[in-house]
């Protein structure tokens, strides 16, 4: 396990939960969070649960897309050599009227936050 990894790792994770890429029934999850963020809601996701939130406005598309990239996640990370049994929380957020991101922490008590898919 190599700590320093966890933010390239959790930084790739979130980048392609964000991109073209994440494709599912025909069209991209992105739009679909793109449209609860522009009601000025904060969009979350909880890694670790697969929880949503706003929960009240989440989709089957949403949903699939949590179930199939939540399965690739331990994957994900063991291949950049960061075990998820060492993550004591990881999320993706995208606040109201800010920027989006991951955040991460570990057994050590230390947090880990980085931007992905934005520019500055």
């Amino acid at each position: 396990m190599k700590y320093k990894n966890i933010y390239s790792a959790i930084h790739n994770f979130g980048t392609s939960f964000t991109s073209l890429m994440n494709y599912v029934d025909e069209d991209y999850v992105i739009d679909e969070l793109v449209k609860i963020h522009g009601k000025g809601e904060d969009v979350e996701v909880n890694w670790l649960t697969r929880e949503f939130k706003p929960e009240n406005l989440i989709t089957p598309r949403i949903e699939k897309s949590i179930v199939y990239w939540g399965d690739s996640l331990e994957k994900h990370l063991s291949s950049q050599n960061v075990e998820l049994a060492k993550l004591q929380s990881l999320y993706f957020r995208w606040p109201a009227r800010k920027r989006k991101f991951m955040l991460a922490l570990d057994d050590r008590g230390k947090e880990y936050k980085i931007y992905v898919n934005e520019s500055k």
